[in-house]
């Protein structure tokens, strides 16, 4: 299969394998954010700012396969002209519901002090992101929030920009999860923070690059139907040994929730 796929090799699972002091987290816990943590496409939500609550079709025809931060960094150009304000995408992010039980999940491993470390990764845009997750009191949870840099401009409007340039082939243009866990693992590395195993929570296609970058004995947590999941059975069907990771299916966080309660335990 195309792209950044391929296992990099088994990570340490043992508790004496370079964790750094004591008191480091155990667990690296990774949350996408469209129809993950939030239970709707944000990027397709903020149309409800726009006056007919739809985009013209002369602007959705822009579109181009891999290059969908492009073309919101269009739209949000032209909310801009139509008098729409960084306060009324605000709005739009903070009315987005949490997916089915992620309250919950993460009111959960906000409990369990250092045993989590938890980013977001996500191919979406900072100031939704932290607009939503302020809005839910859930921010202050995550450790780093890996998007595409969105903020005001000079004119007072709504920006966005691509996160990084990489040369991943499955992956749109701007930003391949693959490459920015990779990286992430390795910052923590030189900080002297070794995990001892990770865990994967998300639903799009874009998530299913960083896969490979999960062992043996650790979980994906791909959304049940969704891309994510079928892109692993797809994978898991194809080159069985290529896919090392737990595959665990949820329909509503709670399932995460009860996992990762299992996995405390056995600690």
């Amino acid at each position: 299969m195309s792209g950044c796929f391929p296992v990099v090799g088994p990570r340490c699972l043992s508790r004496d394998c370079g964790m750094a002091a004591q008191g480091a987290p155990k667990f690296l816990l990774t949350f996408d954010f469209h129809e993950t943590i939030m239970d709707e496409n944000s990027d397709e939500s903020i149309v409800r700012a726009t006056p007919g609550q739809r985009l013209p079709e002369s602007l959705r025809a822009t579109y181009r396969e891999g290059f969908y931060n492009d073309f919101m960094q269009r739209a949000f150009k032209y909310l801009g002209e139509q008098g729409v304000r960084p306060r009324d995408l605000r709005a739009v992010y903070e009315a987005i519901p949490l997916s089915p039980g992620m309250g919950d999940l993460l009111q959960f491993v906000a409990k369990q002090g250092a045993c989590f470390e938890v980013i977001l990764i996500s191919d979406a845009n900072t100031f939704g992101i932290e607009s939503s997750l302020r809005s839910a009191g859930h921010h202050g949870l995550f450790q780093r929030i890996l998007s595409n840099p969105s903020g005001t401009d000079s004119r007072g409007l709504l920006a966005l920009r691509p996160f990084h340039k990489h040369n991943c082939a499955r992956c749109p243009a701007n930003m391949c999860e693959h490459k920015v866990l990779s990286d992430y693992l390795r910052e923590r590395a030189q900080d002297g923070v070794h995990f001892e195993s990770l865990f994967y929570v998300g639903d799009g296609a874009n998530n299913f690059c960083p896969m490979g970058l999960l062992a043996g004995g650790e979980v994906a947590f791909p959304r049940r139907g969704y891309p994510m999941h079928q892109l692993i059975q797809e994978a898991q069907k194809a080159q069985p040994s290529s896919f090392r990771a737990s595959v665990v299916l949820w329909e509503t966080a709670s399932v995460v929730r009860l996992h990762l309660q299992q996995v405390l335990k056995a600690c």
